[in-house]
Parts: C-alpha cells; structure tokens; sequence
C-alpha cells in the first residue's frame, strides 16, 4: 500500500486519502471507483453512479483528483459520512474468516454486488486477453502487470478494523499474517492470464521490505508464486531507471509508470495492466487499461 499515515488531523494534502462524503468526492471518487473500466468502455452496474460514458482512464482520473481538491460551502449538501460508509458495506456484503493473529474478521460476500461486478471484469477481461494474444505480433513478450492490494488481495477486513484509516504498523501486522483474501475470481484471472501464454508481472507500492510476506500473501491467498524478477515493491531509494520530480520518493503514478517503463525496455509489451487506484494505471506503458473497483481510498 504505502500510504502516509492517516489520523483524525489528517489532511487532504496527505498521499493516502481517507473516505470522505462529499456530494463530487461520492460520484466521482469513492462509489464510481467501483465502476468497470476497460480500456475506454466504463460501467458501474453495482451501484448507480459513475463517471458518465466515454471517458478514457485519464479523463476520469482528473475528475477524481478535482474531486478530492473541492472545498465544499455547505455541509448540509455533504453525503453523511455515516451513509457513506453504510453504503459500502452494502456493497461489500458480509461474511467472515479467521487468520492468524488478527482473528476472525469481516470479509466481502461471495454474493455480494462487488463479487457480481468483479466476475463482469473478469470475463470480460479474459474474453480480451484472449483475443489480444491471438493478435500479438510485435516484436516484444505479451505481458499484464497486475497491482496488489485491492486488486489482487482484498483489504476490506483492515478498512474495517482501522475505520478506513492507516499507519504502515498497523498494515503491517495484517500483511505479516497473510489476513487479505483474494479478491474475487482474480486468481482465476492470473491462472488465465499466463495459460495463454502471457508473462505477468506485479508492481505494488508496498516497501520493499515487505518481498517475503508479500509473497507469502499471494501464494496463501491461491496465486502462484511470482516468477524471479517480476514482482516489484517500492524501494526507499529509487532505482536508475526511474525519473522522478524529487529524486528520493517518486509519486505512485511516477514510480508504478516508470517501473512498467522499464518492464517494456526489458523486451516485454504489456497488454493490460490491471489496479484499483487510477496512479496505477495513468503515465504510459500501460496498454489495455482495467480499473478495479475500490470505493475506500484514493491515492492520487
């Protein structure tokens, strides 16, 4: 994740933003991330708000990041907070699991709106990648890259026990016990995804520090076990081949932009790329853009 620390001060200009109830923030950032997008065809059949159709990922990004700046003037006009949340509870659903350490938790409902729309994404996704391989003749390797968390492993049970906050320790005991479930047919996904002949590849913004339990997490979550060189944390210090404004800490967009930059210069041309945050998917290099839904968090 590597999300700043959020707390009851916590400020809009932190990196990692918590849920908020604004009347723009709710259509354009938390319950229309929720909507299907696939390449420049977006829906949102789970809930009835989305971006409007036709809008590519960068489109719709900047309408998220105008989202999160408004300064709203009446409070009465805000979505309640409280409803806010209520809402996306009702579209997670409810069921439980235990896991070492942390317990018995909640856990998103296989028959849940979000369980529906994520079989939408992978069939759908699927039906592409098959076609797409059958039509890859350039002169570079077919590759997806996938993103982590809530895009491979679901982190609604943390959400819940944080109420939607975040400090790396407490996300870290979490990770440590491998307490996320895969999201919904996602596995099912990645199986298809290099049965067809695809090289996948993972860049997440989790430290780097955090390679062995990581790893641990995708494999006890029902994933195969990430091929040598092809899953990519955040290092604490940049590596030469990424470019960034501040030199010391690249930006989401900056380092997951750069890393599937340099993935391409190693001979691959990435097909699709897959995440739950539009910094996963906007600055190039992405191919087929796939917006998994995450109506918890923004990280610009």
């Amino acid at each position: 994740m590597n999300r700043p620390p959020t707390d009851q001060n916590d400020s809009p200009s932190r990196g990692r933003r918590r849920i908020r109830g604004s009347v723009p923030l709710l259509a354009g950032s938390v319950i229309a991330a929720a909507g299907l997008v696939f390449g420049s065809l977006s829906a949102a059949n789970a809930l009835p708000f989305s971006h409007g159709p036709g809008l590519s990922i960068n489109q719709q990004a900047a309408k998220v990041k105008a989202a999160d700046a408004y300064d709203p003037v009446n409070g009465n006009n805000e979505m309640n907070l409280g409803v806010l949340e209520d809402q996306i509870a009702h579209y997670y659903g409810s069921a439980s699991a235990t896991y070492p350490v942390v317990g018995t938790v909640t856990v998103p409902s296989p028959t849940s709106n979000y369980a529906k729309q994520m079989k939408q994404i992978v069939d759908q996704a699927e039906g592409y990648l098959g076609r797409a391989i059958g039509q890859h003749h350039g002169p570079g390797k077919p590759a997806v890259v996938f993103d982590i968390d809530d895009t491979l492993l679901n982190t609604y049970d943390y959400e819940i026990a944080e109420q939607f906050g975040y400090t790396p320790a407490s996300n870290a005991v979490w990770i440590n016990a491998a307490a996320f479930p895969a999201v919904f047919y996602m596995p099912q996904l990645v199986s298809f995804a290099y049965s067809h002949g695809y090289s996948v590849f993972y860049i997440t913004g989790r430290p780097q520090s955090q390679t062995a339990a990581t790893i641990k997490d995708l494999t006890s979550a029902g994933y195969a076990a990430p091929q040598a060189g092809h899953l990519f944390l955040k290092p604490a210090t940049p590596p030469s081949y990424l470019h960034c404004a501040n030199p010391s800490d690249c930006t989401t967009t900056e380092y997951k932009s750069g890393t599937r930059k340099y993935i391409s210069s190693l001979g691959y041309s990435i097909v699709a790329d897959f995440g739950d945050q539009y910094s996963d998917l906007i600055g190039g290099d992405a191919g087929h853009q796939v917006k998994i839904p995450d109506p918890m968090y923004y990280i610009p």
